[in-house]
């Protein structure tokens, strides 16, 4: 067999490393609901996605993904020590997990004494390490429980928070129930704001530089909304439900998808109607609705739901809505101008068909509806031209249509009163 140098060797774990990151966890899946290394498949109890989360149009939760910064000079063994099968081992996972929590609470003494020096990164980095050997060494065990919480937060504290999140993830996926479940939320919902605003800074940014274990690679704003929208399915009557989902539709609306801020915002107000977001809710969905509305040429629903949060919002919030009376008074104009607009067109379509009694009849409509409008003055024209010409346009082509023979009406099988026929 031939001896690789030590040069090469190098080379060849590097490249079977970046293939790994590369290939992403699908990667190692076979067509058993099984991966090659014998791990669990999807569900609630497994760490691979479940079947609904894999629809999600914001990205299902996979918490044994690998990333970039498995493979930092730190953490590559730890990386390679847990591949492979899971052969429990309960002593030796109870000795990570004992190493990991005296470099934690030695981690955690060092930075409250000396907040400046950075020592204590490199600790809570090993204590990661050993955290995951840990749950490793012994999964679907108490164990495994905290080891999992505790890598998450060794990691949220040395500022690595794509791996924190995960650890945070791989914990809310396996055990939903657990005492560290609220706390674990809480994070990732610290760092969804975090790379929220850290995208708000870096926008126009031509180059980021790589490698940054704070953020994600890529598409950082966007992670952090599916981490917001997870937190609301895995918890919606959890304390941070409408906290999480009032961001969810801020981002939404940030990044200018006006109907997907819409639909959060009313999620939010339908959903969690005690909320202290509850006017912000209405008041952000009416913004949104208005920029969905593209035209009398496209649906009236985006408009009719405007209309219908106007008037909730001066009938619910009197005293929010008189701070904000001059932009309401501006928004209410706009829509029924809008909606009259629309009315008009449609009058304007049978008059141009020759349908001049369904011309006549909308033309009234808009004048009673909408006399404050402009359109109620114009239609007064235009129900005198219509109602002088008749109903309906003339058939064309009558001698085609003659051709064709009459429909007639289907008689019954029974005689109606034929109850002998029936009883037969």
């Amino acid at each position: 067999m031939r001896i690789l140098s030590p040069v090469r060797k190098r080379w060849v774990v590097a490249g079977l490393a970046v293939s790994i990151v590369a290939g992403g966890c699908q990667s190692f899946t076979g067509g058993n609901g099984k991966n090659v290394f014998g791990k669990k498949g999807p569900g609630r109890n497994g760490l691979m996605p479940e079947s609904s989360e894999l629809l999600d149009p914001l990205g299902a939760r996979n918490p044994e993904r690998m990333i970039l910064q498995d493979l930092a000079p730190g953490q590559i063994g730890t990386t390679f020590k847990t591949m492979g099968f899971k052969k429990v081992d309960q002593d030796a996972a109870k000795a990570a997990y004992e190493a990991g929590q005296q470099l934690y609470q030695q981690a955690l003494q060092l930075r409250d004494s000396d907040p400046e020096d950075k020592t204590h990164l490199e600790l809570l980095e090993d204590a990661a390490n050993q955290f995951r050997l840990a749950g490793h060494k012994w999964p679907d065990s108490a164990v495994h429980q905290d080891a999992l919480f505790f890598q998450g937060e060794s990691y949220f504290f040395c500022n690595r928070y794509v791996q924190a999140n995960r650890a945070y993830e791989a914990l809310i996926a396996q055990y939903s129930g657990s005492r560290y479940f609220d706390r674990a939320e809480e994070r990732r919902f610290s760092i969804a704001r975090y790379w929220l605003g850290r995208a708000r800074e870096e926008k126009g940014v031509k180059s980021v530089a790589p490698g940054d274990p704070s953020r994600p690679a890529t598409g950082m704003a966007g992670e952090a909304r599916r981490i917001l929208h997870r937190i609301r399915l895995d918890d919606p009557t959890g304390k941070l439900a409408d906290d999480a989902t009032m961001q969810l539709a801020a981002a939404f609306m940030e990044a200018r998808l006006f109907q997907d801020a819409a639909d959060a915002f009313e999620d939010l107000r339908r959903s969690y109607p005690g909320s202290p977001h509850m006017y912000n809710a209405h008041l952000f969905e009416l913004k949104c609705r208005m920029n969905c509305y593209y035209g009398r040429s496209y649906e009236a629903e985006p408009l009719v739901k405007a209309d219908q949060l106007l008037r909730q919002i001066v009938q619910q919030f009197p005293n929010q809505a008189t701070d904000q009376e001059e932009y309401l008074a501006k928004e209410a104009s706009r829509i029924r101008h809008m909606l009259a607009e629309r009315e008009y067109s449609m009058g304007e379509y049978y008059e141009n068909r020759g349908e001049n009694r369904a011309a006549q009849l909308v033309y009234q409509d808009v004048r009673e509806k909408f006399p404050d409008t402009e359109y109620a003055s114009a239609v007064d024209g235009r129900i005198e031209a219509v109602s002088d010409g008749p109903p309906l346009p003339p058939q064309q082509a009558q001698w085609l249509v003659d051709l064709f023979p009459k429909s007639e009406a289907a008689k019954p099988l029974i005689a109606a009163g034929d109850r002998e026929g029936i009883l037969r």
